[in-house]
């Protein structure tokens, strides 16, 4: 094929569609269709082709709630920068990041840590368990985590990278953060100053009582440092 590689994405419908063509989000039960008929097409290439070629994002396995594919599925993560395969890389990585250095990392913490994280609906479950994880190694952390809806662009938008300083915000305003505010560095445009609505990093800290908030990427070494405080 003339093609490197292919992703499969789901249409992102705001509540900005006035006039335009009727369109739905897709059901759990079409998704699981959905991810099946991509993978068979995706066996027929790979066995033709030696690749995939074609890969579902993260989106259809959330909603459908099928388990994420295998490391090796997504071969060399051609689509890692449209999010696909994030997840199952960030686990893979965050696996091995422990593995290697979970003693260096015991050395360095300091106990007691309340660390508290935004994300999106999509990645919420994904974003939690990792944290659990965390908290069972890490004796004295305790790191929770917020799921924000997107009432900006609508609830039917789940990704961390399309969320707001205001929605955060809102939905943040006396919770109890504890010592740190952890939110996804995709919220921010390319230059790292300002959310989609033009709100800062720090007006959102100002807003919520001056805690410290600490933009965080799905690096496995920037993930695990920021979460234990290193």
């Amino acid at each position: 094929p003339a093609l490197q590689s292919v992703a499969i994405v789901p249409a992102g419908l705001t509540q900005f569609r006035d006039k335009l063509y009727p369109l739905d989000s897709f059901t759990s039960e079409e998704c699981s269709a959905i991810i099946k008929q991509i993978n068979a097409y995706g066996d027929y290439c790979k066995k033709e082709f030696g690749t995939r070629l074609v890969f579902p994002s993260d989106e259809f396995y959330i909603t459908s709630g099928t388990p994420l594919p295998k490391d090796e599925f997504y071969e060399d993560y051609s689509q890692i920068e449209n999010g696909v395969g994030m997840l199952t890389d960030m686990n893979t990585a965050v696996g091995y990041e422990l593995e290697d250095y979970i003693e260096d990392y015991k050395a360095e913490f300091k106990a007691p840590r309340r660390v508290s994280v935004a994300t999106g609906f999509a990645a919420y479950e994904h974003i939690s368990s990792l944290c659990r994880m965390l908290e069972k190694e890490f004796e004295g952390l305790t790191a929770k985590v917020y799921p924000i809806k997107n009432n900006f662009f609508g609830e039917k938008i789940t990704v961390a990278g399309l969320l707001t300083g205001k929605d955060m915000c809102e939905q943040l305003e006396g919770c109890d953060l504890g010592d740190e505010l952890l939110i996804p560095s995709v919220t921010l445009r390319a230059e790292g100053d300002v959310f989609l609505d033009d709100l800062s990093p720090e007006e959102l800290s100002e807003k919520l009582g001056g805690i410290k908030i600490t933009p965080t990427s799905s690096d496995a070494r920037e993930f695990v440092s920021n979460i234990l405080g290193i």
